[in-house]
């Protein structure tokens, strides 16, 4: 097949470098700055490289790796460029605004989204990788009129690929699942390291603050928007986080020795049962 990646990335270009290393598809690449598309194509990371129109026809499967509020515009504005029946997915953390906007459109090309699920802390196509996708889940999000065969051909690939595992889920429940296991973790790690005490913590840090403070490194740009995407279900994190943080609170301000053990033995109870 000819895949075709759109955006080059530390996404995309780690996309491409897996497709190269692990398939024996021909990957096409087309990246916004020119020079990053002919450096992709001089490493050997993409087969092919041209316009979008001479591209984008000639792709059994694209995969667009832009910004949440860019790919729609895209897919729409590319719509008659698109190989008819081909499937067109994308590498966004969020689905449900992308899918259910798209869905109301009639294409001669089905739609599916896509989320590889991993990143770094840095970004760009000089931090891409091979492995990077390595025990990593790919998760589609198929519209409820995408044929079974279109849905198994993009997880097919995804497990030629090597990921670890695949889910096929709805927009709505990916979203849901996302807030807690991604965007919670953000949304904490930025709190922790806004404390004033956060700029003493050499000498004075071991794992724990390691540990906590890692996914602090953001892409702000980005972030923002997936959040903003993600409002309702990512909202209802924060709200669940407040409150088991105060009864955490309430328990030190009242010396509730009882209480404070009972929240941390179920804290750890549950994270033996579920990893």
């Amino acid at each position: 097949m000819n895949i075709l990646i759109v955006g080059l990335g530390l996404i995309g270009a780690s996309l491409a470098k897996t497709l190269k290393k692990n398939t024996s598809h021909r990957v096409l690449g087309w990246n916004r700055t020119e020079t990053v598309t002919i450096r992709a194509l001089g490493d050997g990371v993409i087969d092919e490289t041209g316009s979008l129109q001479e591209l984008i026809p000639k792709a059994d499967i694209t995969i667009i790796n832009f910004y949440p509020e860019a790919i729609i515009p895209f897919i729409i504005d590319n719509k008659d460029l698109f190989k008819r029946h081909s499937i067109v997915t994308d590498s966004c953390g969020i689905k449900t605004k992308i899918c259910r906007t798209l869905e109301k459109e009639n294409f001669d090309f089905y739609y599916i989204g896509g989320h590889p699920m991993a990143g770094r802390e840095v970004s760009g196509y000089d931090n891409s990788l091979d492995t990077l996708f390595d025990n990593a889940s790919f998760i589609c999000t198929p519209l409820e009129n995408t044929p079974r065969q279109k849905t198994d051909a993009l997880v097919g690939l995804a497990q030629e690929m090597g990921f670890a595992r695949t889910v096929v889920t709805t927009p709505e429940h990916h979203d849901e699942m996302i807030a807690f296991t991604s965007q919670i973790a953000h949304v904490l790690a930025c709190s922790y390291v806004l404390s004033p005490l956060a700029p003493q913590h050499a000498g004075y840090s071991a794992g724990s603050y390691r540990d906590v403070s890692r996914v602090a490194r953001i892409n702000a740009d980005m972030w923002t928007q997936l959040f903003l995407d993600n409002k309702e279900p990512l909202v209802r994190e924060i709200d669940d986080l407040v409150n088991n943080l105060n009864k955490f609170r309430e328990s030190i301000m009242n010396d509730d020795k009882k209480n404070l053990h009972d929240l941390m033995e179920k804290g750890n109870r549950i994270k033996e049962e579920i990893g």
